[in-house]
């Protein structure tokens, strides 16, 4: 047998599948020593081959997880096999026995004497370990039956709960008085869930008149002037991060991501490369952070479809911190940047974000940029179990889409937004209806505003 130490590109050349042995490049220093004259030698015996082979398998289990170099030794030639009785060269392989400790030996017979008889040991390959399934929690079927049977009813409640919260101070306008800011949430809340049109919706809305939800059925054109007036934007989205607390002694482990909700409009531009006009539907963007456990919605920032994801990821993070205990916070490769790594240290949270293919690891004063793509490097399967946390973000957006519609049906930017919020609005509210039915949880809106204070608003 010849034995050779040779590069990996130059056995990919040669089409050679090489076995890889990696371990520190000192700790090979005897070993390669002690063979040296084996490496050199025109054949050797299979016996002084197995020996070198079977302290090269206990060198790699003992630094498989410290590799710093590679080393590549291949076997060339066949090996010379002579009888232990009458040291004749006719011998044949008869099978193998397997023995302890992941070990077999060889069995020969020679065709001159019929001697049987064993080689060395011959380290076998450790096998995967078999895959096991994670146990995935059965769903309580008769906890989901309630929550659909009184989602309607509960929804109206918690709606006419959470406008209440509202402070509104009232400006003096000319012209005819606005209608009640309250009144209005509700309704544009209501339409958002139903997916009616503002028609249609009237006869939910009287429903509403009667249970006393509101005051008065609003004419089904206001509905739509309100859904375009700037002062509701940051009312829906206080109501977003209200309607977030009663979860915050569950949720301490969340994810970022982005998702496009399309519109009517349609975005046209003269290709001149191909010299024709091209046209795409136009679409907003909504970036969200969300609980792993319960897909609440945090903090939520609507933006163009042009805005990059990575430039959100600070401001969503600063304002969970405000009312959550961050723990940890998982998110794609697009918001792989040390100054959004930096944030999530600074809350005492540890930020699972993986590292692009190039990235080089070189810290730049940024000591968690280092630390965590060591982690990345080292232990790929732990870090990626917490990473696979972020796939709830991407539940989330599934359960927005599929209940809510994954368009948006006003035509300008503001009533866009607004519409894209209120969805959001609804989702956090349906959210905790299911809880409450699956978890027994409290759900008090009026408790938890007194706790941060009520909304100021100008109307």
């Amino acid at each position: 047998m010849h034995l050779a130490i040779l590069s990996p590109v130059y056995l990919a050349l040669l089409g050679l599948k090489p076995f890889w042995l990696s371990a520190h490049l000192n700790s090979f220093v005897g070993l390669i020593s002690l063979s040296l004259r084996n490496f050199f030698s025109s054949s050797v015996s299979e016996i002084e081959t197995q020996g070198i082979f079977l302290k090269l398998y206990k060198l790699y289990n003992r630094f498989k997880y410290f590799s710093t170099y590679t080393i590549c030794i291949i076997c060339i030639s066949d090996v010379k096999m002579e009888c232990k009785s009458c040291g004749s060269e006719h011998v044949i392989k008869r099978g193998r026995l397997l023995s302890a400790n992941n070990f077999y030996k060889r069995r020969y017979e020679c065709k001159d004497c019929g001697e049987i008889f064993c080689s060395g040991r011959i380290p076998i390959a450790t096998p995967d370990p078999e895959y096991t399934p994670k146990s995935v929690p059965s769903q309580n079927w008769s906890a989901y039956a309630q929550a659909q049977n009184n989602e309607k009813l509960m929804l109206m409640g918690m709606l006419s709960e959470l406008s209440e919260i509202l402070q509104v101070e009232e400006i003096n306008r000319v012209g005819r008085p606005r209608t009640d800011l309250h009144e209005m949430i509700f309704c544009i809340a209501m339409k958002t869930y139903t997916r009616l049109s503002s028609r249609r919706l009237i006869s939910d809305l009287e429903i509403a008149n009667k249970m006393e939800y509101i005051s008065h059925t609003p004419h089904f054109t206001t509905i739509m002037k309100y859904f375009g007036e700037e002062e509701i934007t940051p009312v829906l989205q206080e109501l977003i991060r209200l309607s977030s607390l009663p979860l915050k002694q569950i949720e301490t482990d969340f994810a970022v991501d982005s998702s496009g909700f399309s519109t009517s409009q349609f975005g046209r531009w003269f290709d001149h490369k191909f010299g024709e006009e091209t046209q795409r539907r136009v679409y907003l963007k909504s970036h969200i952070m969300v609980g792993v456990k319960t897909n609440i919605v945090a903090s939520a920032e609507i933006t163009q479809s042009s805005s990059g994801d990575s430039l959100q990821f600070v401001p969503l993070v600063k304002d969970t911190s405000r009312r959550f205990t961050i723990k940890e916070v998982s998110a794609d490769k697009a918001y792989s940047a040390k100054q959004n790594l930096e944030e999530v240290e600074k809350l005492g949270a540890i930020p699972y974000i993986p590292f692009k293919s190039n990235t080089t690891g070189k810290a730049r004063g940024c000591r968690i940029w280092r630390k965590m793509f060591d982690y990345f490097k080292e232990h790929r399967q732990e870090f990626l179990e917490h990473y696979h946390k972020r796939s709830n973000v991407e539940s989330t957006f599934n359960m927005l889409k599929q209940k809510l519609g994954s368009s948006l049906m006003t035509k300008r930017f503001t009533a866009q937004k607004n519409e894209l919020l209120a969805k959001i609005l609804v989702h956090n509210l349906l959210v905790l209806i299911q809880e409450y039915f699956e978890q027994g949880l409290e759900v008090n809106l009026s408790t938890e505003a007194q706790k941060v204070g009520v909304i100021n608003v100008m109307w």
